[in-house]
């Protein structure tokens, strides 16, 4: 008998909760790619603030568009920037410091600017782009130009 640990089938994965797991990883990896995508974008920390903060966000793809959900609770709709630049997606804002917090014992929400990136599979049909903040949630909408959208193709079948 030996003292090693026994070895997992290839392609197994920890469990999910399991200290130092996969799952620990991917957000740690997640978290990584945040702060290097905004350093890398702005080569700055936010003038304001602790430093860099990125707002959660979903990018789901439907029929006819992607929609990308973002988490930016406190940040007014004049504080935020949506553009579409050749396939990319960058989401910026800004939540200011709220006046009473300045004079708080202890600061844990994330505030200053920020910037997400997203990089779309297919082309979108810019000037149909339309975003909306509702109870803190930014979501915008990106139809698909007409040539990326999936049309059905009918495939005749022989057999021999």
């Amino acid at each position: 008998m030996t003292d090693r640990p026994a070895r997992r089938a290839r392609g197994a994965s920890a469990p999910a909760t399991a200290p130092g797991s996969l799952g620990d990883l991917t957000g740690l990896r997640e978290r990584m790619n945040r702060l290097l995508e905004a350093l890398l974008r702005k080569g700055e920390y936010a003038a304001e603030g602790a430093g860099l903060w990125a707002p959660p966000a979903d990018l789901r793809e439907e029929r006819q568009s992607f929609v990308l959900s973002c988490e930016v609770p406190g940040v007014r709709p004049e504080d935020l920037s949506v553009r579409v630049e050749g396939g990319v997606v960058i989401v910026e804002g800004r939540r200011p410091l709220e006046s009473e917090a300045r004079f708080s014992l202890r600061v844990e929400r994330p505030y200053g600017r920020f910037s997400r990136t997203f990089r779309l599979p297919v082309p979108v049909d810019e000037n149909g782009v339309n975003a909306r903040l509702h109870l803190g949630v930014l979501e915008v909408v990106l139809p698909k130009a007409p040539g990326a959208r999936p049309r059905p193709l009918k495939v005749r079948v022989e057999s021999w």
